[in-house]
């Protein structure tokens, strides 16, 4: 662990951000970092929706659709490193890339794949900790794609406020959930986060432990 690269958490302890381990993991602070976040970088109108919140209500809709628990436990964790590592967006990503390619002879494709490693670092700390396979088989990888794509276009419908989007056609047969979104406050969206990984995470029923 090197003092330059050491992040502090909400719980008051330190995580070394390029080594992560399974024991660095607590699910609470995650909770409390992905409410606190805000998803697509805070732009939605008028609103606050957490990161956290997109996790619980597309894990409830994997339940509620398919019963598999295991599933819907990948879906609450898939964006967990954004508690570390926060919510980059693909843009910010490529512009990085781009200008590390232009200016310092970096190929942009290098940048793009030391952000990819970085984020497997943590996925494969944070689902060790849950007691979940790293990574995922090609099936689970598919399904959660599907239902964050599901959650994209129920979160548009419900929190963009009649915006157009610039590139719908690959959206458009895409079925968005029947409930409306209501951002939640981010000790709501903490809860419900923690309550998910209560009750679908194996380490918490194997082990009797509270998030």
């Amino acid at each position: 662990m090197t003092a330059s690269t050491i992040l502090t958490l909400s719980n008051g302890k330190g995580i070394d951000l390029t080594n992560p381990t399974a024991a660095d993991i607590d699910f609470a602070v995650i909770a409390e970092h992905l409410a606190k976040e805000k998803r697509y970088n805070g732009a939605t109108p008028g609103v606050q929706y957490p990161v956290a919140q997109h996790c619980v209500i597309g894990a409830d809709a994997i339940l509620r659709d398919t019963g598999n628990i295991e599933l819907a436990g990948y879906f609450l964790l898939h964006d967990g490193h954004e508690a570390f590592l926060k919510d980059d967006t693909t843009p910010k990503k490529r512009a990085l890339a781009a200008v590390a390619d232009e200016k310092f002879g970096i190929l942009s494709e290098e940048i793009m794949a030391a952000f990819d490693l970085l984020t497997d670092r943590f996925d494969a700390a944070i689902h060790e900790a849950a007691g979940l396979a790293w990574p995922p088989s090609d099936a689970m990888k598919a399904a959660i794609k599907t239902y964050d794509l599901v959650m994209f276009v129920t979160e548009w419908r419900d929190l963009m406020r009649g915006l157009d989007h610039p590139n719908w056609d690959p959206y458009r047969g895409i079925t968005p959930l029947p409930d409306t979104i209501i951002p939640m406050g981010w000790r709501q969206a903490s809860a419900a986060f923690r309550a998910r990984c209560t009750s679908l995470l194996p380490v918490f029923a194997a082990g009797g432990l509270t998030p």
